[in-house]
């Protein structure tokens, strides 16, 4: 489910809606809160066994509810036929400020920050590769040295089982089913069959999806991976012992 369809195509159902109840002779603080409560809750609706995150339903459930604010503050001001004083014009101005500002914020926790953006206002952005989306892997705080720790102790496990483990298809990842391979040959080079693995797959900030692996051929195991929109996932393998995460950027 993409964003930025369902995001401003709920805005422009808001201000429809808006109008048509105000065609209809409705209230404007009734319309307002049908043309803003209609759309959200259609949008609700769509999200069962798709969840975005909750910082994306929170930017839908602000951008719809300031929305029909500002349609109601300016139809009440139309109807008196007044000038609007100042201090109204200041609040709509915070309120779309706030939905720009909130909207960036958005875009860089799902896609990392553009290229031109990061180097320009990064540290050596203009002579490395940055990664700027937000990883969900590591926690802040008194937990962070355990979060570390882990990590550590995980690549460790991986570097005494002493597997190659190669993985096909995630490269060039596309919204919806994506066919995954993983080889994996013990430390003698010879192919590895009868694991049990799994794929974890997740938003950062949502909870994991587990998809199971499925051998095909001794060493070689496949499983589908479905991401439901483009932005930042986060993909964990794990088999037996090993286990390895990779940030996926999905256009």
């Amino acid at each position: 489910m993409e964003t930025g369809l369902t995001l401003f195509g709920g805005l422009a159902a808001v201000l429809l809606l808006f109008a048509a109840a105000r065609a209809l002779r409705m209230p404007a603080e009734l319309a307002g809160f049908a043309a803003a409560g209609i759309p959200l809750f259609a949008y609700i609706a769509m999200l069962f066994g798709r969840w975005p995150g909750l910082d994306v339903v929170a930017m839908h459930v602000a951008v719809f509810s300031i929305a029909a604010f500002v349609l109601v503050v300016l139809s009440r001001y139309r109807a008196k036929q007044s000038r609007m004083h100042w201090a109204p014009k200041a609040l709509i101005g915070f309120f779309l400020v706030l939905i720009v500002v909130n909207a960036g914020f958005l875009y860089v926790s799902t896609k990392g920050l553009p290229p031109g953006l990061a180097s320009v206002f990064l540290p050596a952005g203009d002579s490395k590769t940055l990664h700027t989306g937000f990883a969900g892997t590591t926690r802040h705080g008194k937990d962070a040295a355990k979060a570390i720790g882990a990590d550590l102790s995980r690549q460790h496990r991986n570097d005494q089982l002493g597997w190659q483990v190669r993985v096909e298809g995630l490269r060039m990842p596309a919204v919806g089913q994506n066919a995954v391979t993983v080889f994996v040959d013990g430390r003698d080079g010879r192919p590895l069959s009868g694991l049990d693995g799994v794929w974890r797959v997740a938003r950062p900030g949502t909870a994991a999806i587990s998809v199971p692996l499925a051998m095909t051929v001794d060493g070689q195991y496949e499983a589908r991976l479905d991401f439901s929109g483009p932005g930042l996932w986060l993909v964990e393998l794990l088999m037996d012992g090993y286990r390895q995460a990779w940030e996926i950027q999905v256009p």
